[in-house]
């Protein structure tokens, strides 16, 4: 399996100055943010343990195999979040100001990426939904598409997932095999005033605007998924309970 390796900027044009947002960079240089998969591991935010099998390895360079996309967490108190449950309903999906999510993809170049969302306005910065000077965390998640391809469905079925539902994941991917989720490290990041030197989001060292993305090797482990016979026998327990409660009837 091939690297993959973030090296893209995504940027917007400029449609909300006058309300005084702030703009941020997300290029994450290849020495800064790289991904991995993990089939010997179970996700640790699922339970973890092993899977008795498998490798760990740079994430297969096949063109929308993975997608990826930054996440942002309002930060009252300006502090690296601690939050690493990422579905819960407090961290959402960077959008342009206005509306758009940014997904990025991977692809068949030199560095297995490519971003979906193309915009316009050049690469020097995103706006965003938070003013200038104000700190909010950051991470970026990525997960194999077994999973879907928008994050609404994506954090839908780890929400379930994480209360003990398998059903939404097991109808996304019903061979129990293929579905990989993982979580860059946790940051934060105050947006400047202007496009021109945006704030980058990751980077190696420490910056005056926030706590930046670096993770080499971010690992998107494999997603559990019940046996078909711990299933069936699930049925079965069900069948029995509703049986003998008729009986006592």
């Amino acid at each position: 399996m091939k690297k993959l390796a973030l090296t893209v900027v995504c940027a917007m044009a400029v449609t909300g100055g006058a309300f005084a947002q702030g703009f941020i960079n997300w290029q994450v240089p290849v020495g800064d943010l790289s991904f991995q998969t993990n089939s010997t591991t179970y996700s640790p935010l699922f339970g973890g343990g092993s899977t008795g099998s498998g490798a760990v390895g740079n994430t297969a360079n096949v063109a929308g195999g993975f997608d990826y996309i930054l996440l942002t967490q309002a930060d009252p108190n300006n502090t690296t979040p601690t939050d690493a449950n990422v579905w819960d309903g407090t961290w959402s999906a960077l959008t342009a100001f206005g509306g758009g999510t940014l997904v990025a993809t991977n692809g068949t170049g030199p560095t297995g990426f490519g971003k979906a969302n193309a915009t316009p306005g050049g690469d020097n910065g995103q706006e965003v939904t938070w003013a200038s000077g104000v700190t909010n965390g950051v991470v970026i998640v990525g997960w194999s598409t077994d999973l879907g391809l928008s994050w609404t469905g994506v954090s839908n079925i780890l929400a379930a997932l994480a209360i003990g539902n398998t059903a939404p994941l097991l109808a996304a991917d019903p061979s129990g095999a293929n579905a990989y989720f993982g979580e860059s490290n946790l940051g934060d990041i105050t947006p400047n005033g202007s496009t021109p030197g945006a704030n980058l989001v990751a980077g190696a060292t420490a910056q005056a605007y926030g706590t930046a993305l670096f993770q080499l090797n971010t690992q998107l482990y494999l997603i559990p998924v019940p046996e078909p016979t711990t299933l069936a026998l699930a049925g079965l327990g069900g069948l029995g309970l509703m049986l003998f409660r008729r009986q006592r009837k």
